[in-house]
């Protein structure tokens, strides 16, 4: 075979090898990019399970850290007694949490609407002083969080709307502070009890990681101070609990020490009486009465103190002169002071002076305030009653040489119960109720009384302030003169209804000495019986009987045609707006309260026999 075949016959051969080699390549190539492309996915699959392991061991070690560090922290407050101390290592822990220089903690006080420092950290004695108190709506973010009730955070004080401009963004330069963040401590139910704030010196945003942590603390932090709050209140129920208990002790002794007073003498002017002369009986007659006056007083000055704190005192207005309120004070208050021999000085304005006001209860006050004064001052010592006006009130001062006020005593005084000194007091007599019913009938009146005392037998001043009132015009002043004047009376025949005996033929034999005839019944069941046949023009009845109680009886009286318009007046011994409201329920005209005075019984009688009984109505 010639060469130049051969050599094309290789060629071809060698071409058809090589483009079947090429192919082979070409599919061992592709098998192996196919390889490769699975050997980089896995490897990219490995490479992420990588990432991701050490993404959830880093989430673990950062979730372990924050165990331990709350672990720590529960710890740490766990083996800490003292309250403060708590509150401080909390701030200390809000601060190591959000990494951050300056902590505070703040307790809302609702009585002030404003939140008080309690705890900080980093922060100096200025800075402390400055930002003790806040309220809402100050440059601050405590002050915007407890306005908007909710988180806030400055990440940069300088360009914060709120704070630029305020004189706490000075403060806040001055303390180094940059950015803050504060959180409400809310209870469990939602009330606020404080805020927990951090701060940084440079501009800062806290991750959500920071604040989830903190927000643990904060409900720490909240438990921690509504416990406190609620341990407080206790305490405080506690000592008022205790405080009650020994005011009520001692008011119990010494009730039954002012009630044994008058009782020894009244008991002695009874002896007398029995057994003395009779010229004695005229002093030992005015010893009783005074006596007695002293032990109305006391369960008066009780039954007010009741009434005014169940709100049931009603006070009866009229535009009265200060002259004559003064003057019925200092008559009332005269014989105490006689018997100390005191030396009394009053000195009123000579213009007339008008209040508008219960001229009873005002006179009340001046007497309760001349009867303090003269109880607390030694024999021969000095009490005057001065009155003055300045501006549009009157001040009626009464001052005394007497043993004086310790000033640790000042802010007490008028409270019920208060006593300057047991052991005085008793000496004195009186149950420590008299300033407390006055301050409350001045304050009553839209007035108040001020006490000052320099100490220790340096004396005392009580004020008592009140507005004062134009004059009454000429025709109130001709009215009200009009109805005082004198009218003619008539012999009534009066039935007295009452199961005491000795308080119903005392009463009989005085109706009598004034000129009336009388008929007496102690028996409560026949008194309609006694009714019909006496004809009485007034029926006195008392209210508390056994078998049928006056109410019944009255309702009796009412019933019967011939006795329809027979006038009743009441006796009790309960003389409260509801009692007097259930005497006219039942058809009784008047109310009187024991021990009643003849006086009372007197204006009543006159009032009917001359006709005017609809001016004697149930008062």
């Amino acid at each position: 075979m010639p060469a130049t075949l051969i050599e094309r016959f290789k060629r071809q051969e060698l071409s058809v090898f090589n483009s079947a080699m090429e192919t082979l390549v070409a599919a061992r190539t592709a098998e192996l990019r196919k390889e490769l492309a699975l050997v980089v996915a896995q490897k990219q699959e490995l490479e992420l399970a990588l990432q991701r392991k050490n993404q959830g061991q880093s989430q673990l070690e950062t979730a372990l850290s924050d165990a331990q560090l709350l672990h720590e922290i529960s710890a740490m407050l766990i083996d800490e007694n003292s309250i403060g101390e708590l509150y401080q290592k909390l701030v200390e822990a809000a601060t190591v949490i959000m990494r951050s220089e300056f902590g505070s903690m703040q307790r809302y006080d609702p009585t002030k609407g404003a939140l008080q420092l309690i705890a900080q950290h980093g922060l100096d004695e200025e800075a402390v002083a400055y930002w003790q108190w806040v309220k809402p709506g100050r440059a601050t973010t405590c002050g915007k969080a407890l306005e908007v009730g909710e988180r806030v955070i400055v990440s940069d004080f300088e360009a914060c709307e709120f704070i630029s401009g305020s004189e706490d963004l000075i403060a806040f330069r001055k303390a180094g502070v940059r950015a803050a963040q504060s959180t409400p401590l809310l209870t469990r139910n939602g009330r606020l009890v404080g805020m927990i704030t951090t701060h940084w010196t440079s501009k800062q945003l806290p991750s959500a990681r920071d604040l989830r942590l903190l927000d643990i603390i904060a409900r720490q932090a909240a438990d921690l101070i509504e416990r406190n709050i609620s341990a407080e209140a206790l305490r405080n129920q506690a000592e008022r609990l205790l405080e009650a208990d020994r005011y009520k002790d001692e008011f119990l002794a010494t009730l039954a020490h002012e009630l044994r007073n008058p009782l020894a003498p009244i008991k002695n002017g009874l002896t007398l009486l029995r057994i003395g002369k009779p010229e004695q009986a005229p002093r030992v007659v005015d010893m009783m009465e005074r006596q007695l006056g002293h032990m109305v007083r006391l369960v008066d000055d009780l039954l007010d103190v009741s009434r005014i704190s169940s709100g049931k005192v009603n006070l009866k207005h009229e535009r009265v002169m200060l002259k004559a309120v003064i003057d019925i004070a200092v008559e009332a208050s005269h014989p105490l002071i006689q018997a100390n021999e005191h030396n009394f000085k009053l000195a009123i304005p000579e213009a007339d002076v008008w209040l508008y006001a219960d001229a009873t209860r005002i006179a009340q006050i001046v007497s309760n305030l001349l009867h303090n004064a003269a109880k607390y001052t030694p024999v021969g010592g000095h009490i005057e009653l001065a009155a003055e006006v300045a501006g549009g009130d009157v001040l009626i001062h009464v001052v005394d040489t007497g043993i004086g006020i310790p000033a640790a005593m000042l802010p007490q005084i008028f409270k019920l119960f208060a006593q300057v000194d047991g052991s005085a007091e008793r000496s004195r007599g009186g149950l420590g109720v008299g300033l407390a019913l006055s301050k409350q009938l001045a304050e009553m009146h839209r007035g108040r009384i001020d006490v000052v005392s320099g100490g220790d037998k340096l004396g005392s001043t009580f004020t008592l302030v009140l507005p004062i009132a134009q004059a009454p015009g000429a025709a109130v002043m001709s009215a009200a003169a009009a109805a005082h004047t004198p009218s003619d009376e008539r012999s009534l025949r009066i039935l007295i209804v009452d199961d005491n005996v000795d308080a119903a033929e005392t009463l009989g034999a005085l109706m009598e000495e004034v000129g009336h005839s009388i008929c007496v019944v102690v028996d409560s069941t026949k008194a309609l019986a006694g009714a019909l046949n006496f004809v009485p023009d007034v029926v006195i009845l008392d209210l508390g009987m056994p078998y049928l109680d006056g109410f019944a009886v009255a309702r009796q009286l009412r019933s019967e045609p011939g006795l329809g318009g027979v006038y009743i007046a009441a006796l009790s011994g309960w003389g409260t707006d509801d009692d007097r409201r259930r005497t006219r329920e039942a058809g009784i005209d008047h109310h009187m309260v024991k021990p009643v005075k003849l006086v009372e019984i007197v204006d009543m009688l006159s009032l009917v026999s001359a006709g005017n009984a609809a001016i004697a109505s149930p008062r």
